[in-house]
């Protein structure tokens, strides 16, 4: 099967598409996951943990 570079090209362009979304997706994931770990640790800290504060 041959496939014109014309739809070639309209594929890949989709294909970039949804991993630039994916990674915006998985970026907001990690962003929220950092948050809610430095609450969860600012939490800790307050209540007198042997752990030191990074």
């Amino acid at each position: 099967m041959q496939i014109s570079s014309e739809n070639y090209i309209n594929v890949l362009t989709e294909q970039i598409k949804s991993l630039t979304i994916e990674n915006a997706q998985l970026k907001a994931h990690i962003l929220d996951l950092q948050s809610k770990a430095k609450e969860d640790s600012d939490g800790k800290t307050e209540e007198g943990s042997s752990q030191p504060a990074e």
